[in-house]
């Protein structure tokens, strides 16, 4: 049931829990433009399982595999129940909480599971959700027989419904294994169940949605392939908000981002770090790769909007990816930036990350020249994760206040004393349009930059 309503409406509002502010670039950040140097997004005072599957009984599971199941079958529970509001209860399932949690994932449209709950009726209900279900009645009974062959299923068992076990292995929304497990109708755990669930959403795009670890080979290729797509993007109402909140001195600027390229990231493994520079990403994926740290990547569009000084000079021409827009006597710049969004695989590389930008990554005062660091290094990164139990030292309260049209939202920044009066003013701005703070947790040499207390 692909894009339905209700779930594109709970993947926003947990999307929304995980949304990063934009990222602003401030004086002193080498690598930009002088325009660009100078655009704080600030308030006026200062973002399969495999399920464990069952092994055979003439083979034992290695430790490190039924290691890995275990993790991946969290990571599905904790997915599951952060987007979908999906928690199946332990022990036995029935069909109808089966088939209530088939909804929740792929829409009122999704059919129930017939009979009692087992591998073949999730199978079937799953094919059907999954948007497959032509798919699988146009196997005529010779390709069923030859599709369970070829997985090393026995044809023979399936008294019914082989059509629709073939398909599910065919486009991966069940294992070999699986299949088998459906041609003996073995009862579905709730493991199980949590692994089909997901691949349904998957198969449907509303998973994550990244480019690759990025230990993968070809991560770097993809990043420049998303970057060079990205142009920029608009939205009228949004954009007269901004303005007049700029012009009434409630922020020096924000940044604009389309939940289109939202990463749906778990936000207790996510970091956002925001950058102008796509050289820079680069460089920032091969130093995780040096520290041994890996991580999903996506990269997500923002257009950052601040004041245009006419002191800086002459107004640029535009460009697809940079232009300065006048209204009467104020210049606003449009600049297309990033921001990469990275789900860690544990914690303790999560925590790692802050050490390993300010080793590599971060400028200070003395290395002017920036020796010994990454490309496009800045005296105040931006980095931060909607996790509340970072370390205090490292990771500082702030608030994005977004304001949401559709699939487009704003970002300008407020520390917690500035909160409630941006907004206050924001809600006057905005109409009917939804104003949300959401609280966030910042590195400290950003964290410092927004309170005007140290340029580095």
């Amino acid at each position: 049931m692909r894009r339905n309503l209700k779930t594109a409406a709970l993947i926003a509002a947990a999307s929304m829990t995980a949304l990063m502010a934009n990222g602003c670039q401030s004086t002193g950040n080498t690598q930009t433009t002088a325009a660009q140097t100078q655009a704080p997004e600030t308030t006026a005072q200062a973002e399969e399982t495999t399920q464990a599957e069952t092994t055979p009984e003439t083979e034992e599971a290695k430790p490190e595999e039924s290691g890995q199941q275990a993790d991946q079958a969290g990571d599905d529970r904790e997915y599951l129940k952060v987007y979908f509001d999906v928690e199946l209860p332990e022990g036995e399932l029935d069909a109808a909480t089966f088939s209530e949690s088939l909804k929740k994932v792929a829409g009122e449209e999704a059919p129930e599971a017939e009979g009692d709950l087992t591998w073949a009726s999730a199978v079937k209900a799953a094919v059907a959700a999954a948007d497959y279900e032509e798919l699988a009645l146009s196997y005529p009974e010779e390709k069923t027989k030859e599709r369970l062959g070829h997985y090393g299923v026995d044809a023979s068992a399936v008294e019914a419904d082989g059509a629709y076990i073939a398909c599910a292995m065919d486009v991966d929304l069940i294992t070999a294994d699986g299949g088998a497990h459906a041609a003996a109708k073995d009862a579905l755990t709730r493991a199980d169940a949590e692994t089909l669930l997901m691949n349904i959403a998957q198969a449907n795009g509303d998973g994550r949605n990244y480019l690759g670890m990025a230990s993968d080979p070809d991560i770097y290729g993809k990043v420049d392939q998303m970057w060079n797509s990205f142009i920029i993007f608009d939205d009228g109402q949004l954009s007269q908000v901004g303005k007049t909140a700029v012009e009434q001195q409630i922020t020096t600027g924000y940044g604009i981002k389309s939940s289109a390229y939202d990463a749906r990231f778990l936000p207790e493994l996510t970091l956002q770090y925001g950058h102008s520079d796509i050289k820079h990403a680069h460089q920032l994926i091969g130093l995780l790769n040096s520290e041994n740290i890996d991580a999903k990547i996506q990269l997500e569009p923002k257009i950052s909007i601040y004041q245009y000084l006419l002191e800086w000079g002459p107004v640029p021409d535009p460009t697809p990816t940079y232009e300065v827009k006048q209204f009467d006597d104020l210049y606003l710049v449009y600049a297309v930036e990033y921001d990469l969004k990275l789900e860690f695989n544990n914690t303790e590389d999560m925590l790692r990350f802050d050490q390993v930008i300010q080793d590599f990554a971060k400028k200070n005062e003395g290395n002017e020249e920036a020796l010994g660091l990454i490309y496009g290094s800045w005296w105040q990164p931006l980095y931060s994760t909607t996790k509340a139990d970072m370390p205090g030292d490292a990771y500082h309260q702030i608030f994005d206040c977004v304001v949401t049209n559709g699939m487009y939202s704003i970002h300008p920044f407020a520390l917690p004393e500035d909160k409630d009066a941006v907004i206050s003013q924001l809600k006057e701005l905005a109409g009917e349009l939804d104003v949300t703070p959401v609280e966030r947790f910042c590195n400290t040499a950003f964290f410092s930059y927004l309170k005007g207390e140290d340029y580095q």
